[in-house]
């Protein structure tokens, strides 16, 4: 029985990264979308930052799962816990060298900011909940055996 779970575990991880890999294709072609609709293609660099940074993410979260839950799929909620944490704090300070780097030295004017900022949020979200409920599927899935 334990070893139905690992390799369903396993075999989970590998979809989980597929899935990860289609939310970011799918979020940044519905942005590249709404740029040429709206006929405004400065924040075309932008988007490249913030795709590399959610594949970074997703790539760090399944190599995670890998090493750690793969063995023990009841260690996933932990493994997402940490994950999660750290995530956020590299999206802070992502956005702040944005600052720093891009809109501070231009003076360049707060909406940039708050475009960027935005966009990364539509990138950051999703994958956060994602990952989530992935994860809570995973503990029903594998529970925690005495």
């Amino acid at each position: 029985m334990r070893g139905d779970a690992i390799s369903g575990m396993r075999e989970a991880i590998g979809c989980h990264w597929k899935h990860s890999l289609w939310i970011v294709a799918t979020l940044a072609l519905l942005t590249l979308l709404g740029m040429n609709v709206l006929y405004d293609t400065s924040m075309v660099g932008d988007l490249v930052i913030i795709v590399g940074f959610s594949l970074l993410m997703a790539a760090s979260f399944v190599l995670a799962l890998r090493l750690k839950a793969a063995q023990r799929p009841q260690k996933a909620a932990k493994v997402f816990l940490l994950h999660a944490t750290v995530r956020t704090l590299l999206a802070a300070g992502v956005i702040a060298a944005y600052w720093f780097f891009k809109v501070a030295p231009d003076g360049a004017d707060k909406k940039v900011m708050l475009r960027f900022v935005i966009l990364f949020a539509a990138f950051f979200l999703p994958l956060l909940v994602f990952d989530a409920f992935k994860v809570m599927r995973w503990q029903k899935t594998y529970p925690t055996t005495p």
